[in-house]
């Protein structure tokens, strides 16, 4: 265990201050996309690029958790519909770039810093017995659609597979919605 230095240190209450983002539209930078050729995906790690929650995944955790803000380009052929719309999404937000082009030429790199719309959705999981929540993306849009507040909040992924609304305000829910819910990767 290492010494700290606690007259450098601020304390904050438990959770109290901790202010995360709520469930609806934002304006996305993505990160990077890194493709896993066995299971047919693109895995696209963003973070949020304007107002209040601007850089909100680039603190240290943020950059060790990569899994809390993420989501698929699946190329598998049932989702290849899916993959042409997030494909437009991006570049009806990125006037110029051809994201067609980059990923047809394997170019992943390319899609680094471009912007697009997402719509996080708060969605119910289980960890150790416990139901908690955490956000995750349920929709890819243009840009635009978010600056105009085209896009709107969706219910609460139940658990049990079901959409119920919210019953916790955003502002007040759960600090630690965007815990991982796998397996703990170190024992």
């Amino acid at each position: 265990m290492r010494n700290v230095n606690w007259g450098s240190v601020t304390a904050t209450a438990d959770g109290g201050d901790f202010k995360r983002p709520a469930p609806g539209g934002y304006v996305a930078r993505l990160v990077s996309l890194e493709d896993n050729d066995a299971k047919q995906y693109v895995e696209a790690v963003f973070d949020i690029a304007e107002g209040e929650f601007a850089n909100y995944y680039s603190d240290d955790w943020g950059q060790a958790h990569p899994y809390a803000h993420h989501f698929f380009l699946s190329y598998k052929d049932t989702a290849l519909g899916m993959l042409k719309g997030r494909l437009e999404a991006i570049q009806a937000s990125n006037p110029g770039f051809e994201p067609f082009a980059a990923w047809d030429a394997g170019r992943l790199d390319m899609f680094a810093n471009r912007l697009v719309g997402i719509n996080l959705q708060e969605e119910e999981y289980e960890s150790n017995g416990e139901v908690k929540k955490r956000l995750d993306v349920c929709q890819v849009v243009p840009v635009q659609d978010v600056r105009d507040g085209k896009v709107k909040p969706r219910d609460t992924k139940k658990l049990d597979g079901g959409a119920a609304p919210s019953t916790t305000p955003a502002a007040v829910a759960d600090p630690a919605a965007n815990v991982y819910a796998g397996p703990i990767p170190f024992n």
